[in-house]
C-alpha cells in the first residue's frame, strides 16, 4: 500500500489515476444496547441520526473512520474509540441487516492472488443509506488481523508481522466465511503498488517508500492542475503560520531577545562580520531547531493522528520554511523535485519576513539579567511537575563533561565569571560526583543539594 491520496501535496503521494467517486451521504444511527469501549457514554448522545459524507470508493474501515470522526470530533484523539472496536452495520430494510467489512466471502480476487478490500460501491450501498456501527464482533479472523488503517490513509500499510503476504486491514471482519487469507495473496484498495516487485509481495513499509520515493518522475499536467490546487488551498494557513511565529510582537519571549544579543554579541567578540553567518546561528537556534519540528510533528503538543499522508505534506511545508530561513539561491528548473518546485515563488516572500523578524528582534529593547530570570521562574512555576528536573540537570552534566576544559577555560577567562567564582565551583561538583561513582561518596552531600549547586552553575 502507498498511503496515496488524490489530493495531497507531495506528488510521490498523489494518486496517479483519475478518479470519478460518488459522494453519498450515510445516516449513522445511534449505537444500541451494550455498547463497546467509550461509545456507551456517548450512545444516548447521538440516538438521532447523524449524516456522513463518504465516498463510494471508501472501504469499509474508511467509512467506520468517518462516522467516528463525526461523532468524536471535539475529542481528542487518544480517547475516541479505533476503527479496531466497532463494526459497520448496514440497516437495509427489508433485506435485515447486513455487517459490512473489508474483507468477507463476497471480496474480488484477482489474478497474482491481489484481493480487492471491500468498498461501499461493492456491497451496493446508495446514497442516505442507514448504517449503524455496533460492538465489534469477535471471531477468528478479525483477531488474526494485526494491521494499521485509517480513512486517512486511502491505501495506507498493511503488512503482517510474519512477512508471508498475510496482510490485513486494521478492521476486517471475517463475517460470512472470509476465514483469512493463505500464502500469496495481497491486498491492494484501488492502486496496486508492489506489481513491479518480483516476488508479488507487498514487502515491508520502507520498501513502499523506497519505491514511492527513490526516483523522480515527470507530472502528467492534469495531476500537476491538482497538485497546485491543492496548494491554494493550504496556502492561506501556510502564510498566516508564517507570519505569527516570524513576528517580534509584544508576545516575543524575551529568551529569545536575550538568544540572539547573545550570538551578536558573539560574533562581534570574534570579529566575524559575516552576516550570514550569524544568520546561520540564529536560525539554527530557533526556526530550525524549534519550529520544523513542531510543523513536521504537531502531534507532539496536540492530541491529534498524524497519518503518513498527512506527515508527507507536513514536510513538504516544513522544507519550505527551511528554505526560506536559508540564505542561499537555489538553482530549480524543470528537473528539480515537485515539493521545491511547488512553493518556488513564494520562498523570496517568506525569506524576507526571515531576515525582517531578525532584524526587529535586533532592534527591540535588550532584555537584562534579571529581566530573564523572573521571566525563567514565572516559566519553572507555570509547568511546575511537568518536568523531570533531575534528568535535565543530567544531561547538562553530560555536555558538561564531554567539554570539560574548554569550559573551565572559558569561566576562568570570563570576569564575571570569575567574580562568582564558577569555575572552582564546577570543578568540586565534578569531584563530587566522580567520587560518587567511582569510590562511593568521600564528601557527602545531600542529592538535592548537589542539584541545587548544579541549577545555580
Amino acid at each position: 500500500m502507498t498511503a496515496a491520496r488524490p489530493v495531497t501535496l507531495p506528488h510521490q503521494r498523489d494518486i496517479q489515476m483519475t478518479l470519478d467517486p460518488d459522494v453519498m451521504t450515510l445516516r449513522r444511527k445511534g449505537v444500541g444496547g451494550a455498547s463497546c469501549g467509550t461509545l456507551n457514554m456517548y450512545a444516548e448522545e447521538y440516538e438521532e441520526k447523524v449524516q456522513v459524507k463518504v465516498l463510494d470508493c471508501d472501504t469499509i474501515s474508511q467509512v467506520k473512520a468517518k462516522i467516528l470522526d463525526a461523532l468524536y470530533r471535539n475529542t481528542p484523539c487518544s480517547l475516541r474509540p479505533s476503527v479496531h472496536e466497532v463494526d459497520l452495520e448496514w440497516r437495509h430494510g427489508r433485506a435485515g441487516r447486513v455487517t459490512l467489512s473489508d474483507e468477507d466471502s463476497t471480496v474480488v480476487t484477482g489474478a497474482g492472488g491481489w484481493r480487492a478490500l471491500n468498498t461501499l460501491a461493492h456491497y451496493g450501498v446508495r446514497d442516505s443509506a442507514v448504517m449503524a456501527l455496533i460492538p465489534r464482533q469477535n471471531d477468528s479472523f478479525s483477531s488474526n488481523c494485526t494491521g494499521y488503517y485509517s480513512y486517512a490513509n486511502s491505501v495506507s500499510p498493511l503488512n503482517s508481522p510474519g512477512g508471508d503476504g498475510g496482510e490485513c486491514g486494521g478492521n476486517t471482519s471475517g463475517r460470512g466465511g472470509g476465514g483469512g487469507r493463505g500464502a500469496g495473496v495481497h491486498l491492494y484498495h484501488m492502486v496496486r503498488t508492489a506489481e513491479d516487485n518480483p516476488s508479488g509481495t507487498l514487502g515491508s513499509s520502507r520498501d513502499c517508500r523506497d519505491r514511492t520515493y527513490g526516483t523522480h518522475k515527470a507530472i502528467p499536467e492534469i495531476f500537476l492542475t491538482r497538485l497546485l490546487s491543492t496548494k491554494g488551498t493550504v496556502q492561506q494557513f501556510v502564510d498566516d503560520f508564517f507570519r505569527t511565529i516570524l513576528s517580534a510582537n509584544d508576545g516575543l519571549p524575551p529568551a529569545v531577545k536575550w538568544l540572539f544579543d547573545l550570538l551578536d554579541d558573539a560574533a562581534r567578540d570574534h570579529g566575524i562580520n559575516d552576516p550570514e553567518v550569524v544568520h546561520a546561528w540564529k536560525s539554527n537556534c530557533l526556526p530550525l531547531r524549534f519550529w520544523v519540528n513542531f510543523i513536521k510533528n504537531p502531534d507532539f503538543i496536540f492530541d491529534i493522528a498524524k497519518t503518513p499522508t498527512v506527515d508527507s505534506c507536513l514536510s513538504v511545508i516544513a522544507q519550505t520554511f527551511i528554505d526560506a530561513c536559508s540564505t542561499t539561491e537555489h538553482r530549480l528548473g524543470k528537473d528539480s523535485p515537485s515539493n521545491k518546485l511547488l512553493f518556488a515563488k513564494d520562498i523570496p516572500r517568506y525569506r524576507a519576513q526571515v531576515k525582517n523578524f531578525y532584524s526587529d528582534v535586533g532592534s527591540a529593547q535588550p532584555v537584562s539579567e534579571q529581566e530573564l530570570g523572573q521571566h525563567m521562574q514565572q516559566l519553572s512555576a507555570a509547568h511546575a511537575g511537568h518536568f523531570d528536573n533531575m534528568a535535565a540537570l543530567k544531561e547538562l552534566y553530560i555536555y558538561v563533561t564531554k567539554y570539560h576544559e574548554p569550559i573551565l577555560e572559558s569561566l576562568d577567562a570570563d570576569p564575571y565569571c570569575r567574580k562568582l567564582n564558577l569555575a572552582h565551583r564546577l570543578q568540586s561538583i565534578a569531584y563530587i560526583l566522580e567520587s560518587y561513582s567511582h569510590a562511593g561518596p568521600v564528601a557527602p552531600m545531600p542529592p538535592l543539594q548537589l542539584a541545587g549547586q548544579l541549577s545555580e552553575l
